[in-house]
């Protein structure tokens, strides 16, 4: 009898307990958007099979400067890119590309064996960010209003803090996002 009674508090305690997941502190502190660089000069390349896009992009305090021999420069801050009269709410910004910072605080987070995921939904986009062993993996990115899913597959970080090669995938399309180098300005 008290093994039983043992069994249901232990099973209500558990129930009524908050979730904790191993590792959630860390991962927000290293992946939030705060803890991008203030500032940087990269080339990029955008690849899709044969074809490569060489991108500059410089993060300043006003904001990013891209620069390309297709769009010339364009001017943006945080996600919001506008090109003349044209404007768009990007789903992340070039630190979350090469950084991997795509941590806002406003996540939920959800653990399973080995995964750690924290999802927010934005009301254009609803978000899944996916890390395992305390590494960015993968971000799914479901534009609400098109219907359509975006994934990013991140590969392991390297010693200066940001991904070489992210692969993006959008419907039956992939593509690369190379860095191909990297200044840190102070």
């Amino acid at each position: 009898m008290k093994k039983a009674l043992f069994l249901c508090v232990l099973c209500l305690a558990y129930a009524c307990a908050p979730l904790v997941c191993p590792g959630e502190k860390e991962v927000r502190q290293v992946y939030s958007e705060d803890s991008a660089p203030k500032s940087y000069n990269a080339f990029v390349s955008l690849r899709y099979g044969i074809l490569k896009v060489p991108i500059y992009i410089e993060k300043a305090q006003n904001g990013y400067t891209l620069r390309s021999p297709q769009t010339g420069t364009v001017l943006f801050k945080d996600t919001n890119l506008c090109v003349g009269a044209t404007c768009i709410d990007l789903p992340l910004t070039p630190d979350a590309l090469i950084f991997g910072t795509v941590l806002t605080g406003e996540e939920k987070a959800s653990c399973s064996l080995g995964s750690l995921a924290f999802e927010r939904d934005d009301g254009l986009y609803k978000r899944k960010y996916i890390f395992s062993n305390g590494q960015l993996k993968r971000v799914e990115l479901i534009d609400k209003k098109r219907d359509r899913l975006v994934v990013l597959d991140y590969p392991e970080r390297n010693k200066q803090g940001y991904y070489r090669n992210v692969k993006i995938s959008v419907g039956d399309i992939s593509f690369n996002l190379s860095v191909d180098q990297i200044d840190f300005r102070r």
